[in-house]
């Protein structure tokens, strides 16, 4: 279960508000983290509805009826089902939806937005109304979110906001008769509802109903809902119906900084700064350098920053968005990398922030992908960057992974998510400060051995050396771990002959550049970071490349897991299936 943080503060604002500008414009500003200027031009509205199908939506909740009819969607109450949610597939996090909306007398309705359901149960930080912090836990499959009510009985609440499922009330108009008499009872009436950042404001046939300002959920799916009856025989088949449904999305919330940042606690750390780079389509470095970083500075004083590849034209973390990760500014004062990157494409003002840091020899660690960190076209002045580079800058062959790293991507020596990984110690290793507190089979993870050309270049050392152990019961495919296990004892005896270095230490050069230091290690999914030698070789390196190997106690350096951390299953997604789950840079908290 994944934790956000947030209080609900109802605030009335000035009229004036963020508009939107044209997609290319906000391409820029997303990418950049720029603030977005108010007086730009705004973008079109986009149709959420083709008057014909309902292509692009889904129904979650209950089970009341969805139909077309004459261009309009139309919502059908039947009896005995829970309330019934129309949502769209994608996702939206700023944005202007509008929509004409007429609703039988008898029954409530409500548009969800900002809104989710997750398979598993999710909890809230969140403040009651006498600001005493609590939990609470939606279950799994629930929508939840923002609602602008639809209320046509005496109340007249239409166009307050309701936290469906999680806080109820947020604001309302009760004390406001001219927005309690915007409504039309049994009639059309328009709907606007802007989200822009945590300021939410809604309108009904242009008369303003509600001004808020609420930080808990930055993105989510619009909903239509048909409200549960339960056994009122009165409301059976009485019918909610929307037209002209309509989007213009907005940039990414002005000055918001899509990453994570952890102010360093007491210890040997305090005053160094990690940044740690996710951005890899499948081993899930965005859950495993926020837990990384937050074990660095919480237990031990590191100042740590998170970056993730954010898909510049939604502003969501997207893994396979392979041309942006915002903040790398952050290098120019750091004095230790965490890279985990697969592929990546960047454009040059960020490849020339990375460039810089590698010239200045500062140190490396590079986990698992980060040996084909990049994947830059023979044609791009950083090709030579690229996995495997074979062009004219002969110490660039192979490219970063091996000048850097000690190799660039090679193979799959285990079996690809049937064969796990135990670690045993290179020999005459056994003193080395990287592996104070780890000892043979200390370190397990589910993902397989990468194979590295023997013996790896220059100074390299290998630490650790990996064991390819076949999985003793069946293959699980919903298993965070295949069905492997670290009490699998096994050995493929022909893949371990020999064994593939699987953490390593070097010096590297970039040409024109200073000398400096690296680690790399291939096992630290976010699933391998389950095990606490994985955490303890990586946080030991850290003290180890920043001249601090004095300070790591014998029995290794304390890698208790910070909150909670379930990690995914390593997957691949395609940018869409990104898209629609919504994420922020606030879920990975």
């Amino acid at each position: 279960m994944m934790r956000e943080t947030g209080n609900a503060t109802n605030a009335f604002h000035s009229d004036s508000s963020w508009r939107s500008i044209r997609r290319t414009l906000s391409l820029m500003g997303i990418a950049l983290g720029l603030m977005v200027n108010a007086s730009l031009v705004q973008a079109d509205p986009i149709p959420l509805f083709n008057g014909t199908t309902l292509d692009g939506w889904e129904q979650k909740g209950g089970v009341a009826v969805y139909t077309v009819d004459g261009g309009e969607i139309v919502g059908t109450s039947v009896p005995d089902t829970p309330n019934s949610f129309l949502c769209t597939k994608k996702h939206y996090q700023n944005f202007i939806f509008e929509a004409d909306v007429k609703v039988d007398p008898v029954l409530n309705s409500g548009i969800q937005f900002r809104s989710n359901a997750y398979s598993e149960p999710r909890k809230y930080d969140v403040k009651d109304k006498d600001g005493n912090s609590k939990t609470i836990e939606v279950p799994a499959g629930r929508v939840h979110g923002y609602q602008a009510e639809i209320d046509p009985s005496e109340r007249a609440w239409s166009g307050g906001i309701y936290d469906e499922s999680r806080r109820g009330w947020l604001i309302n108009p009760a004390n406001d008769p001219k927005a309690q008499a915007a409504f039309k009872v049994n009639d059309w009436n328009h709907y606007k509802i802007e989200a822009n950042g945590s300021h939410i404001r809604t309108w009904i046939n242009g008369v303003p109903v509600s001004d808020l300002t609420d930080g808990m959920t930055g993105s989510g799916f619009i909903a239509l809902q048909v409200h549960g009856i339960g056994k009122d025989e009165s409301k059976v088949g009485k019918q909610i119906r929307w037209k002209n449904i309509k989007i213009t999305e907005l940039p990414a919330s002005a000055g918001s900084k899509p990453w994570l940042h952890f102010e360093g606690k007491a210890g040997p750390g305090k005053g160094k700064k990690v940044v740690l780079v996710s951005g890899d389509e499948e081993y899930r470095s965005e859950e495993a350098l926020p837990q990384l970083a937050k074990i660095l500075s919480e237990r031990h004083g590191f100042d740590t920053t998170v970056l993730f590849a954010i898909d510049p034209l939604t502003g969501f973390v997207n893994p396979s968005a392979t041309d942006n990760i915002p903040g790398l500014e952050a290098l120019e004062t750091a004095d230790l990398l965490i890279l985990f990157t697969r592929f990546r494409k960047l454009p040059d003002e960020q490849m020339n922030i990375l460039d810089q840091y590698f010239k200045s020899g500062k140190p490396v660690i590079g986990i698992r992908t980060a040996t084909h960190a990049f994947n830059h076209p023979a044609d791009s002045p950083w090709a030579h960057y690229a996995n495997g580079y074979n062009g004219d800058k002969a110490e660039w062959k192979d490219g970063f992974g091996r000048l850097v790293l000690g190799e660039r991507w090679h193979t799959h020596h285990g079996a690809h998510k049937h064969q796990s990984t135990r670690g045993v110690i290179a020999p005459d290793q056994g003193e080395h400060p990287v592996l104070k507190g780890i000892k043979n089979g200390d370190i397990w993870g589910s993902t397989d051995v990468y194979g590295v050309r023997l013996p790896l270049p220059g100074d390299s050392t290998p630490l650790v050396l990996g064991q390819v152990i076949n999985r003793a019961g069946e293959f699980d495919g919903a298993d965070l771990h295949f069905g492997m296990r670290p009490t699998d004892s096994e050995l493929d005896l022909k893949k371990n002959d020999p064994l593939m270095p699987i953490v390593w230490v070097k010096s590297y050069q970039l040409p024109q550049g200073a000398a400096g230091k690296a680690l790399t290690s291939t096992i630290g999914a976010s699933a391998d970071l389950e095990n606490e030698g994985v955490r303890r070789v990586l946080v030991n390196g850290v003290y180890f490349l920043l001249g601090l190997e004095k300070e790591i106690p014998a029995t290794g350096t304390n890698v208790e897991i910070v909150g909670e951390f379930k990690p995914s299953q390593y997957s691949s997604y395609t940018r869409d299936a990104w898209n629609q789950k919504g994420k922020t840079v606030s879920d990975y908290k």
